[in-house]
Protein backbone atom coordinates (compact mmCIF):
# COMPACT_ATOMS: atom_id res chain seq x y z
CA UNK A 1 0.00 0.00 0.00
CA UNK A 2 1.30 3.70 -1.43
CA UNK A 3 1.02 6.28 0.99
CA UNK A 4 -1.67 7.47 -1.15
CA UNK A 5 -3.91 4.58 -0.42
CA UNK A 6 -3.60 3.06 -3.77
CA UNK A 7 -2.73 -0.09 -3.86
CA UNK A 8 1.26 -0.89 -4.88
CA UNK A 9 3.60 -3.89 -5.47
CA UNK A 10 4.55 -5.80 -2.17
CA UNK A 11 7.98 -5.30 -1.24
CA UNK A 12 9.02 -8.90 -3.15
CA UNK A 13 7.34 -7.12 -6.66
CA UNK A 14 9.81 -4.02 -6.66
CA UNK A 15 12.38 -3.62 -9.43
CA UNK A 16 15.73 -4.06 -8.22
CA UNK A 17 16.67 -0.43 -8.69
CA UNK A 18 13.74 0.51 -6.17
CA UNK A 19 15.75 -1.44 -3.79
CA UNK A 20 18.53 -0.35 -4.14
CA UNK A 21 16.92 2.91 -3.39
CA UNK A 22 15.32 1.49 -0.24
CA UNK A 23 18.55 0.38 1.08
CA UNK A 24 20.61 3.47 0.08
CA UNK A 25 17.94 5.60 2.67
CA UNK A 26 16.90 7.41 -0.54
CA UNK A 27 19.57 7.69 -2.57
CA UNK A 28 20.45 5.89 -6.08
CA UNK A 29 23.89 4.06 -5.99
CA UNK A 30 25.97 2.43 -8.82
CA UNK A 31 24.88 -1.07 -7.45
CA UNK A 32 21.57 -0.48 -8.91
CA UNK A 33 23.19 -0.43 -12.37
CA UNK A 34 24.29 -4.52 -11.98
CA UNK A 35 21.23 -5.50 -10.37
CA UNK A 36 18.97 -3.59 -12.78
CA UNK A 37 21.16 -5.64 -15.62
CA UNK A 38 20.22 -9.08 -13.64
CA UNK A 39 16.42 -7.89 -13.56
CA UNK A 40 16.52 -7.63 -17.06
CA UNK A 41 17.92 -10.62 -17.83
CA UNK A 42 15.83 -12.57 -16.06
CA UNK A 43 12.93 -10.42 -17.87
CA UNK A 44 14.22 -12.15 -21.22
CA UNK A 45 15.86 -8.17 -22.60
CA UNK A 46 19.31 -9.12 -22.10
CA UNK A 47 21.29 -12.16 -22.36
CA UNK A 48 24.09 -13.17 -19.70
CA UNK A 49 27.22 -15.08 -19.92
CA UNK A 50 30.29 -15.53 -18.12
CA UNK A 51 33.79 -15.21 -19.23
CA UNK A 52 36.60 -17.71 -18.40
CA UNK A 53 37.32 -15.59 -15.36
CA UNK A 54 33.69 -16.12 -14.37
CA UNK A 55 33.09 -12.48 -15.16
CA UNK A 56 29.41 -11.59 -15.67
CA UNK A 57 29.09 -10.40 -19.24
CA UNK A 58 25.74 -9.04 -20.47
CA UNK A 59 23.93 -8.86 -24.28
CA UNK A 60 20.82 -7.49 -25.66
CA UNK A 61 18.38 -10.22 -27.13
CA UNK A 62 16.53 -8.99 -30.40
CA UNK A 63 12.89 -8.92 -30.33
CA UNK A 64 10.28 -8.09 -27.74
CA UNK A 65 7.04 -9.70 -28.69
CA UNK A 66 5.00 -10.68 -25.64
CA UNK A 67 7.66 -9.07 -22.87
CA UNK A 68 6.45 -6.52 -20.77
CA UNK A 69 7.30 -2.81 -21.43
CA UNK A 70 10.05 -1.40 -20.28
CA UNK A 71 10.38 1.41 -17.27
CA UNK A 72 12.26 4.73 -18.38
CA UNK A 73 15.59 3.10 -16.46
CA UNK A 74 15.71 0.21 -17.90
CA UNK A 75 15.29 1.33 -21.44
CA UNK A 76 18.26 3.47 -20.46
CA UNK A 77 20.08 0.91 -18.94
CA UNK A 78 19.67 -1.28 -22.44
CA UNK A 79 21.10 1.97 -24.21
CA UNK A 80 24.01 2.34 -21.98
CA UNK A 81 24.52 -1.26 -22.68
CA UNK A 82 24.32 -0.83 -26.58
CA UNK A 83 26.75 1.99 -26.00
CA UNK A 84 29.73 0.26 -24.38
CA UNK A 85 30.01 -2.93 -27.06
CA UNK A 86 33.00 -2.56 -28.64
CA UNK A 87 33.45 -3.35 -32.30
CA UNK A 88 33.88 -7.74 -32.42
CA UNK A 89 32.97 -7.55 -28.63
CA UNK A 90 29.52 -7.55 -28.39
CA UNK A 91 29.35 -8.83 -24.46
CA UNK A 92 29.64 -6.32 -22.35
CA UNK A 93 30.54 -7.60 -18.55
CA UNK A 94 28.07 -5.82 -16.21
CA UNK A 95 31.12 -3.52 -13.69
CA UNK A 96 32.04 -2.10 -16.97
CA UNK A 97 28.42 -0.49 -17.09
CA UNK A 98 29.70 1.85 -14.23
CA UNK A 99 31.64 4.65 -13.52
CA UNK A 100 35.22 4.66 -15.70
CA UNK A 101 34.86 6.31 -18.82
CA UNK A 102 34.10 9.75 -18.39
CA UNK A 103 31.60 12.09 -18.99
CA UNK A 104 29.85 9.62 -21.40
CA UNK A 105 28.80 7.94 -18.15
CA UNK A 106 28.10 10.69 -16.18
CA UNK A 107 25.70 12.16 -18.88
CA UNK A 108 23.88 9.39 -18.78
CA UNK A 109 24.34 8.62 -14.65
CA UNK A 110 22.52 11.28 -14.15
CA UNK A 111 19.31 10.18 -16.14
CA UNK A 112 19.25 7.09 -14.51
CA UNK A 113 19.33 8.52 -11.03
CA UNK A 114 16.33 10.87 -11.91
CA UNK A 115 14.44 8.03 -13.50
CA UNK A 116 15.03 5.54 -10.76
CA UNK A 117 14.02 8.13 -8.07
CA UNK A 118 10.71 9.21 -10.35
CA UNK A 119 9.77 5.65 -9.97
CA UNK A 120 10.21 4.90 -6.22
CA UNK A 121 8.27 8.26 -5.94
CA UNK A 122 5.59 7.39 -8.23
CA UNK A 123 5.05 3.99 -5.74
CA UNK A 124 4.79 6.69 -2.78
CA UNK A 125 8.29 4.78 -1.26
CA UNK A 126 10.44 7.88 -1.02
CA UNK A 127 9.12 11.80 -1.09
CA UNK A 128 11.34 15.06 -2.59
CA UNK A 129 14.67 16.34 -0.82
CA UNK A 130 14.19 19.26 1.39
CA UNK A 131 15.74 22.61 -0.33
CA UNK A 132 19.28 23.53 1.07
CA UNK A 133 18.20 26.97 2.15
CA UNK A 134 15.31 24.89 4.63
CA UNK A 135 17.56 22.80 6.17
CA UNK A 136 19.75 25.49 6.98
CA UNK A 137 17.24 27.26 8.60
CA UNK A 138 16.18 24.71 10.73
CA UNK A 139 19.54 23.56 11.61
CA UNK A 140 20.00 27.19 12.35
CA UNK A 141 16.81 27.18 14.69
CA UNK A 142 17.60 24.16 16.68
CA UNK A 143 21.04 25.64 17.41
CA UNK A 144 19.40 28.85 18.60
CA UNK A 145 16.53 27.04 20.70
CA UNK A 146 20.12 24.87 22.14
CA UNK A 147 21.57 28.19 23.53
CA UNK A 148 18.03 29.83 24.74
CA UNK A 149 17.72 26.19 26.46
CA UNK A 150 21.10 26.80 28.52
CA UNK A 151 20.79 30.33 28.78
CA UNK A 152 17.15 29.67 31.09
CA UNK A 153 19.20 26.78 32.93
CA UNK A 154 21.94 29.69 34.24
CA UNK A 155 19.55 30.90 36.89
CA UNK A 156 19.83 27.10 38.26
CA UNK A 157 23.22 26.49 38.07
CA UNK A 158 25.28 29.63 36.99
CA UNK A 159 28.99 27.51 37.00
CA UNK A 160 27.86 24.41 35.53
CA UNK A 161 25.73 25.76 32.31
CA UNK A 162 28.50 28.67 31.96
CA UNK A 163 31.28 25.53 31.33
CA UNK A 164 28.66 24.27 28.93
CA UNK A 165 27.97 27.33 27.10
CA UNK A 166 31.54 27.81 26.74
CA UNK A 167 32.31 24.43 25.38
CA UNK A 168 29.81 24.95 22.89
CA UNK A 169 30.42 28.57 21.91
CA UNK A 170 33.60 27.21 21.19
CA UNK A 171 32.21 24.37 19.01
CA UNK A 172 30.15 27.09 17.10
CA UNK A 173 33.81 29.08 16.31
CA UNK A 174 35.77 26.11 14.87
CA UNK A 175 32.70 24.63 13.12
CA UNK A 176 33.38 26.73 9.55
CA UNK A 177 36.93 25.35 9.60
CA UNK A 178 35.35 21.93 9.99
CA UNK A 179 32.28 22.35 7.60
CA UNK A 180 34.12 20.65 4.60
CA UNK A 181 34.40 17.37 6.18
CA UNK A 182 30.46 17.16 6.90
CA UNK A 183 28.32 18.91 4.31
CA UNK A 184 25.22 19.58 4.14
CA UNK A 185 23.03 17.11 1.97
CA UNK A 186 20.11 16.95 0.76
CA UNK A 187 18.46 14.13 -0.46
CA UNK A 188 15.24 12.27 -0.98
CA UNK A 189 13.52 10.77 2.30
CA UNK A 190 11.94 7.20 2.74
CA UNK A 191 8.23 7.52 3.41
CA UNK A 192 6.47 5.23 5.87
CA UNK A 193 6.08 2.58 3.50
CA UNK A 194 9.66 2.93 2.38
CA UNK A 195 10.78 2.40 5.83
CA UNK A 196 8.57 -0.63 6.23
CA UNK A 197 9.72 -1.87 2.33
CA UNK A 198 13.30 -1.35 3.83
CA UNK A 199 13.36 -2.77 6.56
CA UNK A 200 11.82 -6.09 5.20
CA UNK A 201 14.45 -6.26 2.39
CA UNK A 202 17.49 -5.97 5.11
CA UNK A 203 15.74 -8.74 7.15
CA UNK A 204 15.15 -10.64 3.70
CA UNK A 205 17.11 -14.05 2.80
CA UNK A 206 17.00 -13.22 -0.71
CA UNK A 207 18.24 -9.99 -0.77
CA UNK A 208 22.27 -10.95 -1.04
CA UNK A 209 22.86 -9.58 -4.61
CA UNK A 210 21.12 -6.27 -3.41
CA UNK A 211 23.06 -5.35 -0.34
CA UNK A 212 25.24 -2.13 -0.74
CA UNK A 213 28.84 -3.03 -0.71
CA UNK A 214 31.16 -0.93 1.89
CA UNK A 215 32.27 1.16 -0.66
CA UNK A 216 30.53 2.53 -3.44
CA UNK A 217 32.66 3.66 -6.42
CA UNK A 218 31.81 6.67 -8.15
CA UNK A 219 29.21 7.16 -5.81
CA UNK A 220 30.82 11.00 -4.58
CA UNK A 221 30.89 12.40 -7.71
CA UNK A 222 32.52 12.25 -11.15
CA UNK A 223 35.87 13.08 -9.80
CA UNK A 224 35.61 9.75 -7.84
CA UNK A 225 35.45 8.15 -10.84
CA UNK A 226 37.88 9.58 -12.99
CA UNK A 227 42.00 8.81 -13.14
CA UNK A 228 41.98 12.99 -11.76
CA UNK A 229 43.84 12.87 -8.58
CA UNK A 230 44.53 8.69 -7.52
CA UNK A 231 45.57 6.12 -9.71
CA UNK A 232 42.19 4.04 -11.06
CA UNK A 233 41.29 0.83 -12.86
CA UNK A 234 39.10 1.12 -15.92
CA UNK A 235 37.62 -1.68 -17.98
CA UNK A 236 39.05 -1.29 -21.17
CA UNK A 237 37.62 -3.61 -24.37
CA UNK A 238 40.75 -3.25 -26.73
CA UNK A 239 42.47 -5.98 -27.96
CA UNK A 240 38.68 -7.53 -28.75
CA UNK A 241 38.48 -8.46 -25.13
CA UNK A 242 37.39 -6.62 -22.04
CA UNK A 243 40.15 -6.49 -19.26
CA UNK A 244 40.68 -4.01 -16.52
CA UNK A 245 43.82 -1.43 -16.88
CA UNK A 246 45.57 -0.08 -13.72
CA UNK A 247 45.45 3.97 -14.66
CA UNK A 248 47.88 6.37 -13.65
CA UNK A 249 46.58 9.84 -12.44
CA UNK A 250 46.25 13.27 -14.41
CA UNK A 251 48.17 14.94 -12.08
CA UNK A 252 52.61 14.00 -11.11
CA UNK A 253 53.24 12.89 -8.22
CA UNK A 254 53.84 15.57 -5.52
CA UNK A 255 56.74 13.87 -3.41
CA UNK A 256 60.05 11.92 -4.87
CA UNK A 257 61.19 15.05 -7.81
CA UNK A 258 65.39 15.82 -7.12
CA UNK A 259 64.70 19.36 -6.55
CA UNK A 260 63.02 18.39 -3.45
CA UNK A 261 66.12 16.62 -2.17
CA UNK A 262 68.49 19.43 -3.08
CA UNK A 263 66.27 21.92 -0.98
CA UNK A 264 65.63 19.49 1.45
CA UNK A 265 69.59 19.16 1.76
CA UNK A 266 70.19 22.74 1.38
CA UNK A 267 67.83 23.48 4.33
CA UNK A 268 69.23 20.61 6.88
CA UNK A 269 72.77 21.66 6.30
CA UNK A 270 71.79 25.56 6.56
CA UNK A 271 69.30 24.86 9.79
CA UNK A 272 72.51 22.74 11.12
CA UNK A 273 75.29 25.15 10.65
CA UNK A 274 73.11 28.12 12.23
CA UNK A 275 72.62 26.21 15.25
CA UNK A 276 76.30 25.45 15.94
CA UNK A 277 77.50 28.69 15.02
CA UNK A 278 74.60 30.66 17.04
CA UNK A 279 73.19 28.84 19.22
CA UNK A 280 74.93 27.38 22.60
CA UNK A 281 72.67 24.71 23.45
CA UNK A 282 72.78 22.30 26.68
CA UNK A 283 73.68 19.40 25.25
CA UNK A 284 76.34 20.58 22.21
CA UNK A 285 76.93 18.68 18.98
CA UNK A 286 73.97 16.26 19.79
CA UNK A 287 71.18 19.08 19.43
CA UNK A 288 73.11 20.96 16.95
CA UNK A 289 72.69 18.04 14.13
CA UNK A 290 69.22 17.80 14.81
CA UNK A 291 68.57 19.33 11.83
CA UNK A 292 70.55 16.94 9.52
CA UNK A 293 69.04 13.79 11.26
CA UNK A 294 65.47 15.30 10.61
CA UNK A 295 66.93 15.84 7.13
CA UNK A 296 68.50 12.47 6.56
CA UNK A 297 64.92 10.71 7.76
CA UNK A 298 62.91 12.62 5.03
CA UNK A 299 65.17 11.83 2.46
CA UNK A 300 64.70 7.69 3.14
CA UNK A 301 61.17 8.66 3.14
CA UNK A 302 62.12 10.86 -0.24
CA UNK A 303 63.56 7.07 -2.23
CA UNK A 304 60.72 4.87 -1.99
CA UNK A 305 58.97 7.87 -3.96
CA UNK A 306 61.56 8.58 -6.30
CA UNK A 307 61.86 4.69 -7.01
CA UNK A 308 58.07 5.03 -8.29
CA UNK A 309 58.86 8.29 -10.02
CA UNK A 310 61.57 6.68 -12.05
CA UNK A 311 59.42 3.14 -12.53
CA UNK A 312 57.14 5.39 -14.93
CA UNK A 313 58.64 5.67 -18.92
CA UNK A 314 60.60 8.78 -19.59
CA UNK A 315 59.37 8.63 -23.35
CA UNK A 316 57.11 6.32 -25.12
CA UNK A 317 55.47 5.33 -28.49
CA UNK A 318 52.73 3.30 -29.12
CA UNK A 319 49.64 2.13 -30.47
CA UNK A 320 46.83 1.86 -27.89
CA UNK A 321 42.98 3.10 -27.07
CA UNK A 322 41.18 5.96 -25.03
CA UNK A 323 39.36 4.25 -22.33
CA UNK A 324 38.31 7.04 -20.56
CA UNK A 325 37.57 10.99 -21.81
CA UNK A 326 36.55 13.93 -19.72
CA UNK A 327 37.12 17.60 -19.24
CA UNK A 328 37.62 20.00 -17.03
CA UNK A 329 37.34 23.98 -16.70
CA UNK A 330 39.46 26.93 -15.00
CA UNK A 331 38.96 30.50 -14.85
CA UNK A 332 41.34 33.44 -14.39
CA UNK A 333 40.58 37.25 -13.63
CA UNK A 334 43.45 38.46 -15.28
CA UNK A 335 42.06 38.92 -18.11
CA UNK A 336 39.19 37.09 -17.72
CA UNK A 337 39.50 33.58 -19.09
CA UNK A 338 37.59 30.67 -19.02
CA UNK A 339 40.12 27.36 -20.01
CA UNK A 340 38.68 24.10 -21.04
CA UNK A 341 41.45 20.99 -20.49
CA UNK A 342 39.99 17.93 -22.48
CA UNK A 343 41.53 14.86 -21.26
CA UNK A 344 41.99 11.30 -21.76
CA UNK A 345 43.56 8.24 -20.63
CA UNK A 346 45.45 6.00 -22.85
CA UNK A 347 45.74 2.25 -22.88
CA UNK A 348 49.35 1.26 -23.43
CA UNK A 349 48.82 -2.53 -24.12
CA UNK A 350 52.99 -3.23 -23.88
CA UNK A 351 53.01 -2.03 -20.69
CA UNK A 352 49.52 -3.26 -19.39
CA UNK A 353 48.85 0.14 -17.72
CA UNK A 354 47.09 3.34 -19.07
CA UNK A 355 48.32 6.72 -18.90
CA UNK A 356 46.37 10.10 -18.87
CA UNK A 357 46.91 12.98 -20.31
CA UNK A 358 45.66 16.93 -20.99
CA UNK A 359 45.20 16.15 -25.33
CA UNK A 360 43.39 19.28 -25.66
CA UNK A 361 42.96 22.95 -24.35
CA UNK A 362 40.34 25.49 -25.53
CA UNK A 363 40.54 29.31 -24.09
CA UNK A 364 37.53 31.74 -24.68
CA UNK A 365 36.43 35.01 -22.41
CA UNK A 366 34.77 34.40 -19.49
CA UNK A 367 31.69 35.44 -20.33
CA UNK A 368 31.18 33.77 -22.89
CA UNK A 369 28.93 30.60 -23.69
CA UNK A 370 30.36 29.56 -26.84
CA UNK A 371 31.16 25.43 -27.16
CA UNK A 372 33.96 23.84 -29.58
CA UNK A 373 32.33 20.67 -30.42
CA UNK A 374 35.20 19.68 -32.54
CA UNK A 375 37.69 19.52 -29.50
CA UNK A 376 35.02 17.95 -27.56
CA UNK A 377 34.55 15.36 -30.21
CA UNK A 378 37.89 14.70 -31.28
CA UNK A 379 38.50 11.85 -29.00
CA UNK A 380 36.15 9.05 -28.08
CA UNK A 381 35.99 5.87 -25.47
CA UNK A 382 36.94 3.12 -28.08
CA UNK A 383 39.18 5.09 -30.58
CA UNK A 384 42.29 3.51 -31.49
CA UNK A 385 45.07 6.24 -31.25
CA UNK A 386 49.30 6.19 -32.05
CA UNK A 387 50.71 8.23 -29.35
CA UNK A 388 54.22 9.98 -28.81
CA UNK A 389 54.31 10.70 -25.31
CA UNK A 390 55.89 11.13 -21.66
CA UNK A 391 54.49 9.31 -18.95
CA UNK A 392 56.56 10.67 -16.62
CA UNK A 393 56.04 14.27 -17.38
CA UNK A 394 52.33 13.68 -18.41
CA UNK A 395 52.84 15.38 -21.81
CA UNK A 396 51.58 14.43 -25.43
CA UNK A 397 54.00 15.71 -28.50
CA UNK A 398 52.07 13.80 -30.54
CA UNK A 399 48.63 12.04 -31.05
CA UNK A 400 46.55 10.87 -33.78
CA UNK A 401 43.55 8.64 -34.35
CA UNK A 402 44.54 5.18 -36.34
CA UNK A 403 40.42 3.48 -36.13
CA UNK A 404 37.49 5.74 -34.83
CA UNK A 405 34.39 4.21 -33.44
CA UNK A 406 31.39 5.78 -35.26
CA UNK A 407 30.71 9.26 -34.40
Amino acid sequence: MTDLGRPGPTPAELPAAVVNVLLGDGEVTPKAIGTTALDLVRAGRLRSERKADGTLTVRPLPGADGLRPLRPFEELLIRRVVHRRAPGVDRVPTDALGPGDGDAYWVWWRGFQQSVSDEAMSLGLIRPARKRSRVLLIRSAAVAAWFGLLSAGLLWNRHVFAVIITMSFNAVLISPALSHRFPIRTRPRLTTAGRQAARWWRDNDAAAEHRLPRSQVGAEGPESALPVREPRRIWSSYGRSWHVVDTAPLEQPRWGHLWQLVLLAVGACAATLTLALTVHLPHGAALDASPALVGAIAAALWLPARRRVLAVPDESAFRGAVIARWDYSTSYDDPPTRVTHYCCSLEDPAAQRAWSFQVNEWRRSLFSDETNPALADRFRVGDVVDVHCSPRRRRVYRISVAEAVPR
